[in-house]
């Protein structure tokens, strides 16, 4: 048999295996294709982790939202700066303010933010290294500056204090409305016109839903009626505490209860003291849903007794006074009194319980002699009542009490010529045989 030769296809080369150049730039691609399929695999899989949010930059942004109370460290440095380099010669009324509004701001910033008067005073005893004051390296703020900021601080606070929990609305409501009361005081000592003091910014001018929580009446209110129009106006203070009539449409409020007579109070019919219910029992009647706090019957009820007793002084003082103040004393009497059964209406409607009005009430000592004055003495205590029962109510009854506090204090403010201390809970007498009252109020 003939014997064929190999085939050279057969025959193995002794050289190892060398990739080309072009093999190795593509092994080099899958390598690295490999490594960023896995990687982005992994990143994507953990991207809302804190770690990957950081390193691709994606972390969110938490914005700190300011509130008014970061202002007021910085308004009361403000104050001080301006009474220590004043920016022109202030005559005696204006540095009185100025003065006043330092001794309110520095109660309202301990009251508001714990700590921060003892750190501003700790500041300036550093900056202080000689006998002799620096000078004022910027301009300080005028009188006018002063009282702006004051009212937008003081709207600010109370706006925020809508939607606060019970004791720091209370809180936050009182402030506010003290400083923007301050701030009409700061501007009139400057010898301001009376139409550039109105339009400083008020608390009446707040917005109608700022507080968070829903009210109990909203679910069934269009939303049409919770923006106030021509037609429909929303209820503001002024129907409440500044009108001969009934104010209209008022808001839903919460009555955890009826309102607690105090011992020795005469009740319907019998003359024996009335039984009402608990304040700390809640009552079946209540609204469907409603949020307010337990005592919110017992502080409302507060205020329909105070606004009728202060009803009954005017009208004696009406009595007893001049024909020049009888008619204003009868239609201050006539407001209150429509105030408070309005109110009382609301109570009505929502459980069964005695009647708040008594037949008479216990006058102060001097409302002999002077009976406008001893009238007017408890228009501040029926503006910390407002304020403690708005802060027991949620939404608009809130709002529509915060706004009647405020103009309960500008009333106030105006008759008398004193801001209310808001910085003061509203302390009830109760005295046998009496009638319970706000302390200081007339009938107290």
């Amino acid at each position: 048999m003939d014997q064929h030769p190999e085939n050279p296809k057969h025959q193995q080369s002794s050289r190892p295996f060398r990739l080309t150049a072009r093999g190795r730039s593509f092994a080099v691609v899958v390598v690295f294709a490999v490594a960023a399929g896995t990687l982005g695999t992994g990143v994507y899989l953990n991207r809302e982790s804190p770690t990957w949010q950081r390193i691709l930059g994606t972390e969110p942004v938490i914005e700190q939202v300011p509130q008014a109370t970061d202002e007021l460290p910085g308004l009361l440095e403000a104050v001080d700066y301006t009474l220590e380099f004043p920016k022109t010669t202030t005559g005696t009324e204006t540095t009185e303010a100025l003065e006043s509004t330092r001794a309110m701001l520095q109660e309202h910033v301990e009251l508001l933010t714990p700590g921060a008067l003892a750190a501003l005073a700790s500041a300036a005893a550093r900056e202080t290294t000689g006998p002799d004051a620096p000078p004022a390296a910027i301009p300080p703020l005028s009188p006018d500056e002063i009282s702006w900021r004051l009212a937008q601080t003081g709207t600010g606070l109370l706006e925020q204090a809508l939607g606060a929990p019970e004791q720091e609305s209370r809180r936050l409501a009182g402030s506010g409305i003290e400083l923007a009361l301050q701030a009409r005081t700061v501007l009139r000592a400057t010898g301001a016109a009376q139409k550039k003091i109105d339009s400083l910014p008020s608390p009446a001018a707040m917005p109608a839903d700022e507080s968070g929580a829903s009210d109990p009446a909203d679910s069934d209110t269009p939303e049409t009626d919770a923006t106030p129009t021509a037609t429909s106006p929303e209820p503001t203070a002024q129907d409440a505490a500044g009108t001969s009539k009934a104010p209209a449409g008022l808001p839903e409020f919460a009555f955890a209860s009826c309102p607690a007579l105090a011992p020795g109070d005469t009740g319907p019919g019998d003359g024996a003291g009335s039984e009402s219910e608990s304040p700390d029992t809640p009552s079946p009647g209540s609204p469907q849903g409603a949020t307010g706090s337990p005592d919110s019957g017992q502080l409302l009820g507060e205020v329909i007794d105070a606004a009728y007793r202060l009803g009954y002084a005017y009208d004696v003082a009406g009595a007893r006074t001049n024909a020049g103040l009888r008619s204003a004393a009868w239609d201050r009497s006539g407001e209150l009194v429509d105030f408070a059964e309005s109110l009382e209406g609301e109570l009505d409607g929502s459980l069964d319980c005695a009647p708040l009005r008594q037949p008479a009430y216990q006058l102060p000592a001097d409302a002999v002699e002077n009976p406008m004055d001893s009238a007017r003495s408890g228009e501040g205590q029926l503006a910390l009542l407002l304020r403690d029962a708005a802060a027991a109510q949620t939404g608009k009854a809130r709002k529509y009490l915060f706004t009647a506090a405020w103009d309960q204090g500008f009333h106030t403010q105006r008759v008398t010529g004193n801001v209310p201390d808001f910085t003061q809970v509203a302390e009830v007498q109760q005295e046998p045989g009496t009638s319970t009252g706000p302390t200081g109020a007339p009938g107290s």
